[in-house]
């Protein structure tokens, strides 16, 4: 295990600087613009129109990677990042942001496929289990590690966007250096609706109603924690905690899936994630400490969910896994899209415990759906793969196909 992370120590590196980054301006953003009295409705807004264009992404950049190559690639897709977080400092107007926000997702679309096409390149079959789940804890962690450096600045001033913007461009030193050969084309999206819902229904409405969930976390997560009346530096600890529990969760949640009908699994901690979020809705606004707990525990409920509804559609079906992967991505993120502007509606109207609300109807519809599936359709339990994968691009299936489970 030692030997093949030294090969890939600064892919790794790479990922951890990018996400760290990344994390720290997914929640500078939106406290910047409630600096500016933006509405929830405009910070939603600039929320749906990063995964937008995410997965405009997802679709576009195999192309642009088969032209000019990997490290060109991510060379230029760091640039946009960076520049289109500079400019969201520079330029707070609600058009300017709508566009960054898009090439934001459009660019670390393209970082995150060419770091995990590498990765893919220098994992022998027999190690992509363990490189699988050191890749995993590393994006969550990163992205945790973000939330801190909120104390380095005030989220009014320049400062913040300056550090994200430094750690975005400093990512290109790694994999500007490695000796790594290139790898081979990004595989690029396959969708086909039909298979998915043939493969597994409940992968498909569990997807959509989890993007539901997390995409109005990375979104509106900030604007709920100063709606709570949490400051900057107490709210990137609330972001935080919410990344640490899908951190800690992923793999436990995932090899106990693999030990029975990954339904159950899935439907139990949906069930378990609408009790939590009732508990919120009633009493976080009373108790700070009861608000951390339930957004850490809402993270660790929700966050697995998307790599198990791939492992399930994959094991019952024949179609490759990145097509499976594709399709889970795309209906995840269609939830992502549509719920943070859900949330911003909510939020305005009913005030902080309405975010709590909205995650408990979301929880228990997609629980309710899920049981009954169990009952009406009987599944076999050999699984094709362990459920450990990120919700990033349609490109980490192909590390982890055929894949053993991290041991």
């Amino acid at each position: 295990m030692v030997g093949i992370l030294s090969r890939v120590t600064a892919l790794l590196l790479s990922v951890a600087i990018l996400l760290t980054g990344h994390g720290l301006q997914l929640t500078l953003l939106p406290v910047h613009a409630q600096g500016l009295a933006w509405t929830p409705y405009a910070i939603g807004a600039t929320g749906s129109v990063y995964f937008l264009g995410f997965v405009l992404g997802c679709v576009v950049i195999p192309s642009i990677v088969a032209r000019v190559g990997h490290v060109r690639t991510f060379m230029v897709m760091s640039a946009i990042a960076t520049m289109a977080l500079l400019g969201a400092g520079l330029w707070a107007t609600l058009p300017s942001w709508l566009a960054l926000r898009a090439a934001t997702g459009f660019a670390l679309s393209g970082l995150y496929m060419v770091i995990e096409s590498w990765l893919n390149e220098v994992s022998p079959r027999e190690q992509r289990g363990r490189v699988l789940a050191v890749y995993s804890m590393i994006c969550l962690l990163g992205m945790a590690l973000g939330q801190l450096l909120m104390v380095l600045g005030t989220p009014d001033e320049l400062d913040l966007f300056v550090v994200g913007g430094i750690l975005l461009c400093l990512a290109i030193v790694p994999v500007g250096l490695t000796r790594v050969a290139s790898p081979p084309p990004l595989p690029s999206i396959r969708f086909k609706p039909s298979v998915l819902l043939e493969a597994s229904r409940v992968s498909v409405v569990c997807a959509l109603f989890a993007g539901l969930v997390t995409g109005s976390f990375w979104s509106l997560g900030p604007v709920v924690g100063q709606a709570f009346g949490l400051d900057a530096g107490a709210i990137g600890a609330l972001m935080g905690a919410g990344i640490l529990g899908g951190a800690l969760a992923q793999m436990p949640i995932g090899r106990l899936s693999d030990l029975t009908d990954r339904r159950l699994v899935i439907g139990g901690i949906m069930t378990a994630g609408a009790a939590i979020a009732a508990m919120g809705a009633l009493f976080a606004a009373d108790n700070v400490l009861l608000l951390y707990g339930a957004i850490f525990l809402i993270g660790a409920t929700t966050m697995p969910i998307y790599a198990l509804c791939i492992a399930h559609a994959s094991d019952n079906t024949h179609v490759p896994l990145v097509e499976v992967a594709s399709g889970v991505l795309i209906v995840h993120s269609v939830g992502s899209i549509v719920g943070p502007v859900i949330v911003a509606a909510l939020i305005d109207l009913n005030g902080a415990p309405s975010y709590f609300w909205y995650v408990l109807a979301c929880l228990a519809v997609a629980s309710i759906w899920t049981f009954h599936r169990c009952f009406v359709v009987e599944r076999p339990r050999e699984h094709a793969r362990t459920a450990i994968l990120p919700r990033t691009t349609q490109v980490i299936a192909a590390l982890s196909d055929e894949a053993p489970p991290p041991r």
